[in-house]
């Protein structure tokens, strides 16, 4: 399959997936603050076509509601490079190697699963809560990022590397999305002239309490 060819298709896929979550709006009812919304978010991603795509039909303005889309997007394109995982697993079997990894890869995208569910608890539903746990939505969706990137980063079969990558790369790619969005988040609420302060203190209720907590 030629570069080109490859393009489309994974554009068409990342298409299909978006509109997976929510029912498309017409192009009419998008309107123009609804595009600046998108603009001002997609500014700060590496992979703006990408972005773009994913938000452009999405029925909302608010900001906090695109932000969580990218990342809803995100986390369906990982649970589809499990159920990838799981349907090459059986044609390896007697390869060890190649076993595996595949089964390294899986344990990966499953923690990445649970770092999600995490990030939803802390994201909340409007710009406030993610503002209030912003240094935690981070730090999750870096860790998501890196689960991808660790189970890759194991495969030195080209072939196999290819294959899982062909599988699970929409979902390093949308994750990547997201890390962007929280990186530039400071931009983003610049941009769309948002003035809740992001708090860079980590507020993970799994975090052990400060050493003072034991000195009272």
């Amino acid at each position: 399959m030629n570069t080109p060819i490859k393009l489309t298709f994974l554009i068409l896929c990342i298409a299909l997936t978006a509109t997976a979550f929510v029912v498309p709006a017409k192009r009419a009812d998008v309107t123009p603050e609804h595009d600046k919304t998108v603009a001002g978010i997609c500014s700060v991603v590496e992979d703006k076509n990408l972005c773009s795509i994913t938000l452009k039909t999405v029925p909302s303005n608010d900001p906090a509601f695109l932000v969580r889309y990218l990342a809803t997007a995100a986390e369906s394109s990982v649970k589809k490079g499990l159920n990838f995982l799981s349907g090459i697993k059986p044609k390896y079997k007697g390869n060890a190697f190649a076993t595996n990894c595949i089964t390294g890869c899986e344990k990966q995208l499953n923690s990445a699963l649970e770092d999600f569910a995490d990030f939803w608890k802390a994201a909340g539903k409007n710009i406030t809560s993610m503002a209030d746990n912003y240094f935690t939505c981070k730090k999750k969706m870096n860790s998501i990022f890196t689960y991808h990137s660790t189970c890759l980063d194991d495969i030195y079969d080209k072939t196999l590397l290819k294959e899982v990558q062909g599988g699970i790369g929409l979902g390093k790619r949308m994750s990547g999305e997201s890390v962007d969005v929280f990186a530039g988040m400071d931009k983003v609420f610049n941009t769309l002239n948002i003035k809740t302060k992001l708090n860079q203190q980590d507020t993970d209720s799994l975090l052990p309490p400060p050493l003072s907590f034991y000195y009272h």
